[in-house]
């Protein structure tokens, strides 16, 4: 029998309780004050570790935290791994309170369970377990808890890039993919981009004539933008938000859109981002502000990153359970990592349903079967 599961079913009691213990601090990323609480606790954590911790202050969102581990000092060249996750969530504050906390049949529910607090907890955990069995890797460690991830990580991608210098992999604790819990082994580079259209205003009923309507204007924007989308070659334009006017009987003078665009490479984001840049108004007495862009490249599947979820799924399958991989339209800092050529493991945190939706959850028996499959990676990559 494989020793990793053995020793992650010893420590389940501490692994369940940690991920409770983090549910129920609610952190949505726009609540700075919420998100300081979670990576404080964090931070204390990773310091009962004997990481050489650092707490990063953040303006507008929550600290992040970051950690590291020296290795062998007698392997100086050793490249370090580096364990990537996010505190905050998409739920607001108050969610707790109304969709609760709740174990049953199985599955542990609540908000930000999956995506991605039992991630997080996984992590510390399992560091704990290595640390306290004489099981602790030759090679530096680094770990990074981040605040604003489920928005692009503005204000966290340079630390996430400079982290990610040099390192041997990255395993990124997001939930897998689906109900499967596949690991992500291909995703689409995210973009967004904001069309703000200036018209002029004028009386509705006695004026018209002396208006331009910014919302007409951004109407006819928005078909351009839907006529871009290429399904088939997994090119897609969303026109998300719209905002405009000023009063039911008022010509608008303004009018704004947020457009989210996915794409599999470099060349269609490229292309996209070009045909996006070049829309021009078509009503006379408007003008058009075109702001954005791409935040998150695209993660292809390389030969470098295949070879590591090949790694991942032999061992998961030795352990006793069976791990697949997918491609996702959707973005983490997995597209980071991976586009600076760190081989990058993403989805290795939990398996659930429901990501971002009401009866978020986790399985509780597929978490210890990560915790052992997580622990195995760190100690022998």
């Amino acid at each position: 029998m494989n020793t990793w599961l053995p020793l992650a079913r010893a420590h389940e009691t501490e692994l369940f309780d940690l991920i409770e213990k983090l549910v129920l601090i609610e952190t949505p990323t726009s609540n700075k004050a919420a998100n300081d609480r979670v990576s404080t606790l964090a931070a204390e954590l990773l310091r009962s570790l004997g990481g050489d911790v650092t707490v990063h202050p953040q303006p507008i969102y929550g600290d992040h935290v970051s950690a590291r581990w020296t290795g062998d000092k007698s392997k100086p060249d050793k490249q370090h791994a580096f364990i990537v996750g996010h505190l905050d969530t998409v739920w607001p504050v108050g969610t707790l309170a109304r969709m609760g906390y709740r174990e049953r049949d199985g599955r542990m529910y609540g908000p930000g369970v999956l995506d991605m607090k039992a991630g997080i907890a996984t992590t510390i955990v399992g560091l704990r377990i290595l640390q306290s069995n004489d099981l602790w890797p030759d090679r530096p460690i680094t770990v990074l808890f981040n605040t604003d991830e489920e928005v692009g990580s503005p204000s966290s991608r340079a630390l996430v890039e400079s982290l990610a210098t040099g390192a041997a992999y990255a395993l990124i604790m997001e939930p897998g993919q689906a109900g499967a819990g596949a690991l992500k082994t291909q995703r689409k580079g995210l973009g967004e981009f904001r069309i703000s259209v200036e018209g002029k205003a004028s009386h509705a009923g006695a004026f018209p004539e002396r208006g331009a309507s910014a919302i007409h204007e951004l109407s006819q924007k928005v078909i351009e933008l839907q006529a871009m989308n290429d399904w088939p070659n997994g090119i897609t334009v969303n026109t998300g938000l719209i905002s405009g006017g000023s009063a039911r009987n008022t010509i608008p003078a303004y009018a704004d859109a947020t457009i989210d665009v996915r794409v599999r490479t470099l060349a269609q984001a490229e292309q996209i981002e070009a045909q996006i840049r070049a829309l021009k108004p078509g009503i006379k007495g408007t003008s058009l502000r075109i702001e954005g862009g791409f935040h998150r490249p695209p993660m292809p599947r390389t030969p470098e990153l295949a070879k590591l979820a090949e790694t991942l799924i032999r061992w998961s399958e030795e352990i006793g359970f069976t791990l697949t991989e997918e491609s996702t339209g959707g973005g983490s800092d997995a597209n980071l990592t991976a586009a600076m050529g760190v081989p990058s493991a993403d989805g290795l945190g939990s398996k659930g349903q429901n990501p971002h939706a009401e009866g978020e959850n986790i399985e509780i028996g597929e978490q210890t079967n990560r915790l052992a499959l997580f622990m195995q990676a760190i100690n022998s990559l």
